[in-house]
């Protein structure tokens, strides 16, 4: 015996449907920070800042420090020559 169908769900009305209507923007817009006191806004920093930045002692640092793992490796990798 094959099994009973269930009887259809009647339709929902069409007028019985939620509807969203966007209205645009609720919120106000936050109103303007105004600078009362303080230090002063550092100014962004350029692209050639950005790359080599602003401390040249380091970069000599690194190329001491890799000199130095260079010779170390030479000396390490030698037999006897």
């Amino acid at each position: 015996m094959p099994p009973a169908e269930a009887p259809p769900r009647p339709a929902r009305p069409a007028a019985a449907r939620r509807t969203v209507v966007i209205r645009g923007q609720v919120a106000p817009p936050p109103a303007p920070r105004l600078r009362e006191s303080g230090p002063a806004r550092r100014r962004p920093r350029r692209p050639s800042e950005r790359i080599a930045g602003t401390r040249p002692d380091r970069a000599a640092l690194w190329a001491v420090m890799m000199g130095v793992f260079l010779v170390l490796v030479a000396v390490l990798s030698a037999h006897g020559a």
